[in-house]
């Protein structure tokens, strides 16, 4: 691969998304709110996988020192 595909990709993915926002002018209301779910779903997932990569080790051990180190 060249090293512009990757943004030439980025681009017609943002023309895609441009084209299909415009054509959606008429379900501007339903698209806000699809949109709007979408980004909370998104956030949500973010989030979820942080926290299981922060997550401690099933087998380490919890004490009292041990929850507030890292506060």
């Amino acid at each position: 691969m060249s090293p512009l595909s990757a943004p030439a990709a980025q681009i017609c993915a943002f023309a895609l998304g441009c084209a299909l926002i415009h054509a959606g002018r008429r379900h501007a209301a339903a698209l806000t709110a699809l949109l709007s779910v979408l980004a909370v779903l998104a956030a949500l997932l973010v989030l979820l996988g942080a926290a299981a990569v922060t997550a401690p080790d099933a087998e380490a051990a919890m004490d009292e020192v041990s929850l507030y180190e890292g506060i």
